[in-house]
């Protein structure tokens, strides 16, 4: 959480200053990620994520029109993102209640009795995606315009107070939330409004001086109100509740945070917590937080006194090589968060995820990705991982754990596919092409002047999701991929785009796995389905919808007409699952390859570069939505009920929707012939 109730104090001594934003024309720009993307998020209060998964379609356009503010203001932006959290004091994290369940099965029951707009409203409040799943798509975005970011370490506050008073300034000023003065920062800009373009903004000195404290000080306060590392201090809680004054008052009372905790000891709040120890961990993790410095080396703020045990506060080190693919986002932090954590939690999808079929997917199948992950990284990162116990929890069984890897484990056999020969796939390094020539590819002499770390990164994906062996050869769902692949181009016509090509791999997965079929699953919300007698023909609707929602829908174009499916979220929550073990296992191969030298790490190298791309290419967990199935869906069903001409009757309200709604439904109809080929 934020310094508890800091903004309320900071607004009641009416200490926020407002400028007009020609005076930060010229200069580079820090701004806090996470921060940054809360607001807009909020601003633009869309409920559609939560109704249809997959990010808010207005989002891209939001983030564009920020950087073009920017621009037009003489402004350079560098985005810093937070990247790992700082260990925990209590050991693992867990999968616990999610609040968001019951609000959004309020929303539903609204929307089922034909209330869209309270829905809407409802659903804005469950926003399925955490922050750090949305950041992803975020990065791709602000790429693809040519804006700066990285992501930090640990905590962005840091790395934002490391760059703002180097010597170099890389950055001139930082746009934050107010925990970023923790850091020892001088002033922050807190808002900025482009309506009228003016920004706000708090200098420190101010706030010091009203309160009449020193620095030192304000850090205690800081921590003693609580903060992201450390509780409130129980003796500032009473009946009335909690302001930021107290802890203000209390440290002038005792002169500093620690000798208000010695003389409380006593308070029978304080004596039932280890609250010095708490607080005394949250100091460390302010004044010695780890960043990355501007020559390469991660390290402590004020190296020369910090602990020799910031391992057992912050987290145990992992190799540098991390901490750079971190930075560059070429990798994300779910699979580093797993080994540091010592658990990957899974919490509850948009539809409340309330089937079997769900919970098998994720005990049975996607248990056994991320034991191949936990083991081939664990054997790579030194011994102390090579002991660690890593665990699955999920919200709907909270207290079982799924061992992913503990000392017993054994890591034989798992590695990374040597693939060389290249030069056998004619530059195409996709999936299908991969698939085709798997056996020329492994049979390739190791280190072979002709290797290429992108084939090997997507040899190792397709590998730990179960389509080919090291040596190369298919499995028995191998080769149905691979013929579900060759029918995709045939139904096309054309090269289908990579994110068709994974779009049936998740199809593959889904089938083998009997989920992508023409049955209703133990949990159905389908009314208007059953209603329709014919049970080959909602079966026939059923598992074609299911299909069109694997295919991605192109860019919106307006408001949604179509309505929100639960059925076809819920399949597209299974599809979401699939896609994001894609993407941890090529952030698995890409590690791996960095550590053992496999893979160049050169900012300038080609191979980064063509890595990096193809990990774009890849499917996000937060860019799936279920669009096109609910298109299909609503045209297959006015066939059924109206015959022909069901196309003429929705066309207008499908233009209004998408761009190119007919090529999402093409797109469908190539990924429908895969699939009739793999089911094969």
């Amino acid at each position: 959480m934020p310094i508890r109730n800091i903004d309320v104090y900071v607004r009641e001594l009416k200490l926020t200053q407002e400028t007009r934003v020609g005076a930060l024309a010229e200069t580079r720009l820090g701004i806090e990620g996470h921060n940054w993307l809360r607001q807009l998020l909020f601003n633009m209060r869309d409920g559609e994520p939560a109704a249809m998964g997959g990010v808010s379609p207005a989002l891209e356009s939001e983030i564009v029109k920020e950087l073009e503010f920017f621009q037009s203001n003489n402004i350079t932006p560098v985005f810093v993102f937070s990247g790992l959290p700082v260990a925990r004091k209590d050991g693992r994290s867990t999968a616990k209640d999610d609040y968001r369940l019951g609000y959004r099965q309020s929303a539903w029951e609204q929307y089922r009795h034909g209330h869209t707009e309270q829905a809407l409203r409802g659903w804005s409040t469950s926003s399925p995606q955490a922050l750090v799943d949305t950041i992803p798509f975020v990065m791709q975005v602000l790429q693809a315009h040519g804006a700066e970011f990285m992501r930090a370490p640990y905590s962005a506050w840091a790395q934002l107070a490391y760059l703002y008073k180097h010597d170099s300034q890389p950055i001139h000023a930082i746009y934050s939330s107010l925990d970023v003065l923790m850091f020892d920062v001088d002033r922050v800009v807190t808002a900025i409004g482009h309506a009228r373009s003016t920004f706000s903004w708090v200098q420190r000195d101010y706030l010091l001086g009203r309160c009449r404290i020193t620095a030192e000080q304000f850090l205690d306060i800081c921590i003693l109100a609580g903060c992201d590392w450390c509780p409130t201090f129980p003796a500032l809680l009473d009946d009335v509740g909690f302001s930021f004054k107290s802890a203000v008052d209390m440290t002038h009372q005792y002169h500093s945070g620690l000798n208000a905790i010695q003389m409380l000891t006593d308070h029978p709040s304080v004596r039932a917590t280890n609250y010095s120890d708490s607080f005394l961990r949250a100091y460390c993790i302010v004044r010695y937080h780890i960043v990355l410095h501007l020559d390469g080396s991660v390290g402590p703020l004020n190296p020369e006194f910090a602990p020799n045990d910031l391992h057992d506060i912050i987290g145990y080190r992992l190799p540098v090589a991390a901490y750079h693919l971190l930075a560059r986002g070429a990798i994300h932090p779910p699979i580093l968060n797993m080994l540091v954590n010592g658990s990957w939690l899974e919490f509850s999808p948009p539809d409340n995820g309330e089937s079997r079929e769900y919970h098998r997917l994720i005990t049975q199948w996607e248990g056994g990705v991320y034991t191949q992950q936990c083991r081939l990284l664990c054997k790579h990162l030194g011994s102390f991982f090579a002991q660690r116990k890593v665990v699955l929890q999920t919200w709907f069984e909270p207290r079982t754990e799924v061992v992913l890897h503990d000392t017993k484990s054994v890591s034989q056999g798992v590695s990374l596919p040597a693939v060389g020969a290249a030069a056998v796939l004619n530059g195409d390094i996709s999936v299908s092409s991969v698939m085709e020539n798997s056996r020329i590819l492994a049979a390739a002499p190791e280190g072979s002047s002709d290797s290429n770390p992108a084939a090997e990164l997507l040899a190792w994906v397709l590998q730990s999701l179960g389509f080919i062996v090291s040596s190369g050869e298919h499995t028995k769902l191998g080769s149905a991929l691979n013929a579900g692949l060759q029918a995709l181009q045939s139904q096309l016509q054309e090269r289908p785009t990579e994110l068709l090509q994974w779009a049936v791999v998740a199809a593959a997965v889904l089938i083998d796995q009997g989920l992508l079929t023409g049955e209703k699953w133990s949990v159905s919300y389908d009314d208007e389905l059953s209603l329709i007698t014919d049970a080959q023909q909602q079966k026939f609707i059923r598992i074609v919808a299911r299909i069109a929602t694997l295919t991605p829908p192109g860019a919106r174009r307006g408001s949604w007409k179509f309505g929100y499916n639960r059925d076809l979220l819920a399949f597209s929550s299974a599809a979401r699952l699939v896609q994001k073990a894609v993407g941890s296992s090529a952030d698995t191969a890409r590690l791996v390859g960095a550590i053992t030298g496999s893979a160049a790490l050169a900012p300038e190298s080609t191979q980064l570069l063509q890595l990096q791309e193809l990990r774009r290419a890849m499917p996000l967990e937060c860019t799936t939505s279920n669009a096109t199935g609910v298109l299909a869906y609503v045209l297959l069903v006015d066939y059924a009920r109206n015959g022909a001409g069901c196309w003429a009757r929705i066309q207008t309200a499908a233009e209004e929707s998408l761009v190119d709604a007919r090529q999402a439904l093409r797109d469908a109809w190539g990924v429908a012939g895969a699939v009739r080929a793999i089911a094969k």
